[in-house]
Order: structure tokens, then sequence, then C-alpha cells
């Protein structure tokens, strides 16, 4: 059995030190100094990990994503419907979430103007990845339009399911609302279901 690295187990404490300060403080006031203080590091041993306090909240975002599709990725397969498919992909999504609802308000309360756009895109990218392989099956099935690009029908889903998350959460308090859940899921089958493509006109 591997040991973890006293390194893992600092950068692990100072992870969940900065969740105990932003979950009182919030972003904005969430200071370095709070966070070693919370951990019982110094601030040397914070930015031996970290260069900011963005960098921790990125470094939170990314272990959210990878605890999203490891729970989508449990729920899937290959046999699954398209309604199916999505609903099991949405409600692991969004349980996920809550779990890192104070990571994601906090890029709302600007942690996320910290980072560049390429840094982002690069944390969403096992996400994109994940939808585009969903819609070329659905695709292939003749679920959706094959006059549709893959590309944009995954990045409009992500898009509603991620823009739908800010009133989930004030819908629910606490908890996934099923029944926001199911609006989202069906508005997103809805239009997954009925849309072409873009008309000739519309390309010229």
């Amino acid at each position: 059995m591997t040991r973890t690295r006293p390194a893992e187990v600092r950068k692990e404490q100072l992870l969940k030190a900065a969740r105990a300060v932003l979950a009182k403080k919030g972003f904005a006031q969430m200071r370095v100094s709070d966070i070693v203080e919370k951990a019982g590091m110094s601030q040397g041993s914070f930015y031996l990990h970290f260069a900011s306090k963005e960098a921790v909240i990125a470094e939170l975002f990314r272990s959210m994503i990878n605890d999203a599709l490891a729970m989508i990725e449990a729920t899937h397969s290959p046999e699954q419907d398209m309604e199916t498919a999505l609903r099991n992909t949405v409600m692991s999504y969004y349980k996920v979430c809550f779990q890192y609802r104070d990571v994601l308000e906090s890029t709302d309360g600007g942690a996320a103007h910290g980072m560049d756009r390429q840094a982002w895109n690069e944390m969403y990218r096992p996400t994109n990845e994940f939808a585009l392989n969903l819609v070329r099956t659905w695709q292939k099935r003749g679920d959706v339009s094959p006059d549709a690009d893959p590309n944009v029908v995954s990045w409009l889903i992500i898009d509603s399911v991620n823009g739908a998350m800010g009133r989930l959460f004030g819908h629910s308090g606490n908890r996934v609302s099923k029944d926001y859940e199911a609006y989202v899921v069906g508005w997103i089958l809805a239009a997954l279901r009925s849309f072409q493509g873009p008309s000739k006109k519309s390309r010229s």
C-alpha cells in the first residue's frame, strides 16, 4: 500500500480549511491568513501549494467536476435511452453540485475573475467531452437530428444545466428539488427532440 506523502496531506488540510473559512466568511472576505490559521500552518506552507485563494477555489472546482463525472459514469450505460441517460446525468450532477455549493457560489462572488478563460475551459473539458459523446450517440440512434452540430448541442446542454443551477439552489434550500430537476430534464429533452439544426436561410 502506497503511503500518502506529507505534501499531499498538507494540501488536503489547506483545502479543508479553505472550505470551512469559505462557509463562514464567503469568498470576498476570505483571506489566505484565515486559511492557514484554520489549517494550523504557515503562509509559506500555503504558497508551496497554491498561488492565491483563487487557486484554492480552482482546485476545489476540479474536485467537484471529478466527483460529478465519477457519479455520472456510475449511473450511465451505453444501452440507456436518451431520457434515462439525461435524467441520470442531471440528477448526479446536481447532487454533487449541492455538496460543493459553497465553492460554486464563491465563483459567483468573484473567484472566477482571478482565473483566465483557458484555465476555466480546461477544468470543464472532461464534462464537455462526456456531453459531446452523449450527443453523438443520440444522433447515431436517431434521437437527435444529424443536422445539428454536436459540439454546439453539447455546449447548450451544459449551459442549460449550469444556468438553471442558481435557481435550483434558490428553490431547494439545502436539498435538490426533484420537481425543478424534472423541469430541467424535460426542457432539454423537448429541445433535443424538436431541433432540426439551423436552416439554410440562417446559414447564409
